[in-house]
């Protein structure tokens, strides 16, 4: 492993190729593929099991253990994120939303870093173009007003998890998002992060707006309160609550869990 780390790691030159070849290439086709056979007009084909079985088993899993995945961010964690960057930043067109129709969200939100920026720029010239870390914060609020979430994604999460790009998604249209929901963590597992949502019992009413947005299905109603089941760490559910009875919590610092502030695993 440590030798295949050696060939793929950020700056090496099969790590580049292979990125690249995933960006001009690999992309586009397979999420054009994967929205309409689990939300679009071939959804009907995508139902039927043996069909289902092997897009998922054959095609998704592999993309998701050697190729390509994600892990969401809470929104003031990528302001400081992106502060620490290091190399050129650009800019391009979301590649969920331009393969499918799947809601109106902004489209320029696919921001390419480190060796993603090299890649992206070198396939598609015309559509990404370079930004600061000033334009690439300000991307993120608009996409936060929006109701986006942050994820960043990572190329060869089995050999040496690089990152090369972080975007504004969304359940409706997110490509990404949607086949972890509709396949699970199995096939599809995003990267989990270092945070989670913990809610403070005594300030909610359960009013479940929490419950509503969250684009993972992590967060129920029980007894009248919102639990927390495998948060991914998104924070939307931290926006959204009207109590201000949610914050997300470092899970290098560890989390409170008790009859106050409950996180269930």
């Amino acid at each position: 492993m440590s030798f295949i780390h050696d060939m793929t790691g950020e700056g090496r030159s099969l790590q580049k190729k292979g990125l690249y070849m995933l960006a001009r290439y690999l992309e586009l086709p397979f999420l054009w593929l994967s929205y309409r056979l689990l939300r679009g007009k071939w959804k009907r084909f995508g139902d039927i099991p043996v069909i289902r079985y092997i897009f998922a088993h054959l095609i998704v899993k592999p993309i998701a253990r050697h190729g390509d995945t994600g892990s969401p961010i809470p929104y003031k964690e990528v302001l400081k994120h992106i502060d620490q960057l290091e190399g050129a930043i650009a800019v391009g067109t979301c590649r969920c939303r331009i393969t499918n129709d799947g809601c109106d969200h902004p489209l320029e939100t696919d921001i390419v870093v480190r060796a993603g920026e090299e890649a992206f720029r070198r396939a598609f010239p015309d559509v990404y173009r370079p930004i600061s870390k000033e334009e690439a914060k300000k991307i993120m609020s608009d996409g936060r007003a929006a109701g986006l979430f942050p994820m960043v994604f990572y190329h060869c999460p089995s050999t040496g998890v690089v990152e090369y790009a972080i975007c504004n998604c969304c359940k409706c249209g997110c490509a990404i998002t949607i086949l972890n929901n509709e396949l699970g963590d199995d096939v599809f597992p995003l990267k989990r992060g270092e945070w989670i949502s913990i809610t403070d019992r005594n300030k909610c009413t359960g009013h479940g707006s929490c419950v509503d947005i969250c684009p993972f299905g992590a967060r129920e109603i029980v007894g009248g309160k919102a639990v927390t089941r495998e948060c991914l760490g998104c924070g939307l559910c931290e926006d959204a609550c009207p109590e201000n009875a949610i914050v997300m919590k470092n899970i290098a610092h560890g989390h409170d869990n008790d009859k106050n502030n409950e996180y269930i695993k």
